[in-house]
């Protein structure tokens, strides 16, 4: 009976790793609109053209400047 376990437990141990390698692949290409020809957050975050585009610019200060 334990070998029954033992062995049920490893198959389902092999059957999920299985799984989870094959879902984790790049199998599927970006679909949102603002990703552009670059994939990676890296992409997004220098290319400034888009960054003025979808960012909310801050407004400037209107007490003290300073710390403390």
């Amino acid at each position: 009976m334990k070998q029954k376990n033992a062995v049920v437990s490893l198959l389902f141990l092999f059957s999920m790793s299985l799984l989870f390698y094959t879902g984790c692949t790049d199998k599927y290409e970006p679909t949102s609109p603002i990703s552009g020809s670059g994939s990676s957050c890296v992409h997004c975050h220098l290319n400034a053209e888009l960054l003025k585009e979808v960012a909310t610019p801050i407004p400037p200060p209107t007490g003290e400047a300073g710390e403390g």
